[in-house]
């Protein structure tokens, strides 16, 4: 008796465990496929549907997950009063200077312009950096930022989270940045 309940005990874990590993497996398709188009500014953004709009006004929208206990929030921001000819390195270092942001250095990644690919082909020029970064001299985070030089203004968008739930929901965020379209592609 004590050895069926033992292999039913573990056959049933296993079978949990395949149908765990499916659905983790399927979680990035079925948030690209379940997605939430935001419109800003000229650019469309398919938004997860379990990211809850937090606040909203006309030049910024944050999202965080209201379902879990992560740590995670994404803000997008039209920079007004700003000039539109100041080169996207130079906006990103002073957004990172006025947040306290400091990078490691063997942690941050600059994305290459043609890792942006729908951005790219049209012609929309972007610069993206992510890594582990200190805000405020203490406070240690996952850090993704990305500026864009979009149809209708100058955009910064950004994830923020714990080092440890930034590899939770930074994918979801990387992958809605891979999948941004110009606003008038969306209306053909």
């Amino acid at each position: 008796m004590d050895n069926i309940l033992s292999w039913s005990i573990l056959i049933i874990s296993l079978i949990a465990m395949l149908y765990a590993a499916f659905i983790i497996k399927n979680e990035k398709s079925d948030a690209l496929d379940s997605a939430v188009d935001l419109k800003f500014y000229g650019l469309v953004f398919p938004i997860p549907r379990w990211w809850t709009k937090t606040s909203e006004s006309e030049n910024q929208i944050t999202y965080e997950r209201k379902d879990t206990r992560y740590d995670w929030k994404a803000t997008f921001t039209h920079l007004v009063d700003l000039d539109q000819q100041k080169s996207l390195q130079n906006i990103f270092e002073e957004i990172a200077i006025e947040r306290n942001l400091i990078f490691d250095k063997d942690r941050a990644i600059i994305h290459s312009p043609k890792e942006l690919k729908n951005l790219y082909e049209n012609e929309v020029e972007a610069l993206r950096v992510e890594g582990t970064a200190t805000q405020n001299s203490e406070k240690r985070l996952y850090y993704d930022g990305l500026v864009i030089r979009a149809p209708k203004g100058i955009l910064f968008l950004e994830s923020k989270a714990s080092v440890l739930n930034g590899l939770l929901e930074g994918p979801f965020f990387e992958q809605m940045i891979e999948n941004i379209k110009l606003e008038n592609d969306t209306d053909a």
